[in-house]
Order: C-alpha cells, then sequence, then structure tokens
C-alpha cells in the first residue's frame, strides 16, 4: 500500500477523498427486498443528476459534435424502481445468468456511462484521416475515463458505496435498444450505487480486488535528456 502523504501542495481534504474511494461489488437476492423505500429514490435522485452533472466537467479535447452535444460521453441512470425491473427481465426474459441481475437487485441506483467513438466497423475512411479518427477516439475514452473517476469520488464524496462495473450483458444491443441507448454508443462503465442507508443490509459484498495491489514503480521521472 502507498502511504498517506502529508503536503502543503496537496489539500488534506482532496487526498483524504480519492484514497477513502472503495471498490465494493454488492450482490442482492433478486426476491429480496433489499434496497430502499420510494422516499429513499426520491431523496436520492437530485444527487445522483448533480453529481453525474458536475462529473462532466472533466476535460475533453475534441468537440464530438453528435446532437449538437460537444462532451464525447453520455449519462443513462437508473434508479431503484426501474434498475430492478431491468434485472427482472434479464433473468426472466433474456436468460441471464450472470451476476448483473443481482447486481442491479442490490444498487439504489446505476449509472450507464457511454462514450461515442468516431471509428466503427463501417467506417470507410482511408489512410490519414482513419488514423487522425482513431486517435481522436483514444482522446474521447480516455476523457470519459475521466468523467468515470469523477463520479466515483463525488459519489463517495456523499457517503454512496459505488462499484464500477464494464457492464457485461449491458452494454449489448438487446439492453440498449431496450433503455434507448443509441446504438452507436459502447459501454465503458456501469456505476453502481449504494445510497448511506442500504450499507447495513444483509447482502454479499465483494471489495475490489486491486485495493492492496498498489505501488509507486510505475512512476519514473526524467531528469537528463540524453545528448
Amino acid at each position: 500500500m502507498i502511504e498517506s502523504i502529508e503536503s502543503e501542495g496537496h489539500p488534506q481534504w482532496l487526498q483524504s477523498l480519492i484514497q477513502s474511494r472503495r471498490t465494493e461489488k454488492v450482490i442482492a437476492e433478486m426476491d429480496s427486498d433489499h434496497a430502499v423505500d420510494n422516499d429513499l429514490e426520491e431523496k436520492y435522485r437530485p444527487l445522483i443528476r448533480e453529481s453525474v452533472l458536475q462529473a462532466g466537467m472533466a476535460p475533453f479535447h475534441f468537440n464530438r459534435g453528435v446532437d449538437a452535444i460537444a462532451e464525447p460521453w453520455r449519462a443513462h441512470v437508473l434508479m431503484r424502481t426501474a434498475a430492478r425491473r431491468l434485472a427482472v427481465e434479464l433473468r426472466d426474459e433474456l436468460g441471464d445468468k450472470t451476476k448483473i441481475p443481482n447486481m442491479l437487485a442490490g444498487c439504489g441506483a446505476v449509472i450507464l456511462v457511454t462514450w461515442l467513438p468516431e471509428v466503427s466497423a463501417e467506417t470507410t475512411v482511408s489512410g490519414g484521416s482513419l488514423e487522425k479518427q482513431r486517435c481522436r477516439d483514444e482522446e474521447h475514452l480516455a476523457a470519459t475515463g475521466a468523467m468515470v473517476q469523477n463520479l466515483l469520488l463525488l459519489l463517495t464524496a456523499h457517503q454512496m458505496g459505488t462499484y464500477w462495473s464494464s457492464g457485461g450483458t449491458l452494454g449489448g444491443a438487446t439492453v440498449f435498444e431496450r433503455l434507448g441507448i443509441d446504438a452507436g454508443e459502447r459501454l465503458i462503465a456501469a456505476v453502481f450505487v449504494e445510497f448511506p442507508e442500504m450499507k447495513e443490509q444483509p447482502a454479499l459484498r465483494k471489495p475490489g480486488a486491486q485495493r492492496d495491489n498498489r505501488s509507486d514503480r510505475w512512476i519514473r521521472e526524467v531528469r537528463d535528456l540524453p545528448a
């Protein structure tokens, strides 16, 4: 583990926030009454939306320009009621045997963050133009990752539990169509959110596998350039 660094150059509150963020997968029984009542859903709906909005202050390099929207990402929010309804559909109608339905059943909200690539299987531009678009896609993807990290930190600041999932079946065409997500988008993160009041409820909780697998060996300072 990397020890906490005390420095006047690093505001303690921000450092503490980054270090306090935890990845925790919450898996609930599908038919249990886990999660929250409607009052809590209504209580946290504005805060979830505000957190998503503020997360969107992440930097991005290029104006993506789809539907007159500059950002290269989109956020699709399902609060508890919609998430549980989707969980049942995945299990009963689509035969989803993964943990995704149980994760949907155990969350207070899930935020599907997608990004909008410029290059797809149908892209026919050749030569340097195609390579330029691919480079722009790398920028779009990196920017969307920054937006997701912002979102995780904002939710953590509000004492909410979070889990960044790749999404599995949530990124497929069937779910996209069901939720009205454009087929040209790609899922980068399904952010499962647990409200503070839910943390004491019974459920299987799995911490992130990489929390203790960290070091500073990936940092390299270049001081002297070769002559």
